[in-house]
């Protein structure tokens, strides 16, 4: 076996590559940045290949380009052709409009917009064509990031980039909480089907109750979880911590929980045992408010919905229970982590 792939940055280099994060640069560039910080931090290409769900390949030509290119090799490469129609500032005109307007466009509406404002014509086939080179066809989501406090996400940004660094050298275990739901009724997405027909899902008799779970993500190490009917309370959070504390106790090994602000994680109760978990090996550091994209483990729900769950509907809770079961198995085989599930004893236990 030859020698692992692996760069080497300065302090200016590594500090360039995060700040990209929140420039105004296409989200591929920002992949391609993060991808060579984390090999530098130690991670193997196999690893984050798995994170980013690569191929090993494209993961190892982009740490090849850097090598050979620098800065310059994160941006795509001009290619060749005729002469476009449209001028890029048409293209800067959509996509600042995309940006900033509060609505969704899909490509004919797009289209309008540019004859009637910019009077380019450019058939909506023409335009996917052209916008596919750094804009992608997606839902959209929900968003608090114009809440966000930019000073206080630096400063924990920093914080948290440490405790990364010192997770990878083994001086301590990081693990990544947070909660999410599950419903019988999935919301249909993009499938592919027989021309001129569409795909039904029929729906159960009743939507039933939600599906929540609460996980702890040790990146390409373990992802422990729970699964309750209903919604995550104190009492479920609080068995999962103290399982936490007590594995960090028994290890010996400083362990420190990457969570966000939610009501269960700061109420009354919860804060009364900060200082025994402490004492015990197991500390907390909370995300700024409304930074949820600072938790990898977000990377994780969407993965199991989007990929593994989507697009089903189940007849009850239980069938819904087992196929998140397997989705977070088939997950861990994936991303090469192992997988626990925690039962709480409860009549609200899943």
């Amino acid at each position: 076996m030859g020698a692992r792939l692996r760069v080497f940055l300065t302090h200016e280099q590594d500090q360039t590559l995060l700040n990209l994060r929140k420039q105004d640069v296409p989200q591929k560039v920002k992949d391609r940045a993060e991808v060579i910080r984390l090999n530098a931090h130690g991670w193997y290409v196999e690893n984050i290949a798995a994170h980013f769900d690569w191929n090993e390949k494209t993961v190892r030509k982009v740490l090849n380009t850097w090598e050979k290119l620098g800065l310059e090799g994160l941006w795509e490469s001009p290619g060749r052709g005729g002469k476009p129609k449209w001028k890029e500032d048409d293209i800067a005109f959509l996509e600042e409009c995309l940006r900033i307007e509060p609505r969704t466009y899909n490509s004919p509406q797009l289209a309008l917009k540019l004859k009637t404002e910019r009077n380019v014509l450019l058939s909506p086939d023409r335009l996917r064509r052209v916008l596919k080179k750094g804009i992608d066809w997606k839902r959209g989501r929900k968003s608090h990031k114009g809440k966000q406090d930019p000073v206080a996400r630096a400063n924990k940004q920093a914080d948290l980039d440490m405790l990364e660094l010192a997770a990878a050298t083994g001086e301590i275990d990081l693990k990544y909480l947070d909660e999410s739901g599950f419903c019988v009724w999935s919301e249909p997405g993009y499938t592919y089907y027989f021309r001129g027909e569409q795909k039904r899902l029929e729906q159960t008799k009743r939507r039933g109750r939600r599906l929540s779970i609460i996980g702890f993500l040790q990146p390409f190490i373990s992802f422990v979880y729970g699964l309750v009917i209903g919604g995550v309370d104190r009492k479920s959070y609080i068995t999962m911590m103290e399982q936490e504390a007590t594995e960090a106790q028994e290890i010996g090994r400083t362990r420190v929980i990457v969570q966000d602000n939610g009501p269960i994680h700061r109420c009354q109760e919860v804060q009364q045992l900060w200082k025994k978990w402490e004492s015990q090996g197991l500390y907390i550091f909370f995300l700024p408010k409304y930074c949820s994209e600072m938790n990898p483990i977000e990377l994780e729900w969407q993965h199991i919905k989007k990929d593994e769950l989507s697009g089903q509907a189940f007849d009850d809770e239980l069938d819904l229970a087992y196929a998140v079961i397997n989705g977070v198995q088939a997950r861990g085989e994936k991303s090469n982590y192992s997988t626990r599930r925690v039962k709480f004893n409860s009549k609200n236990s899943g």
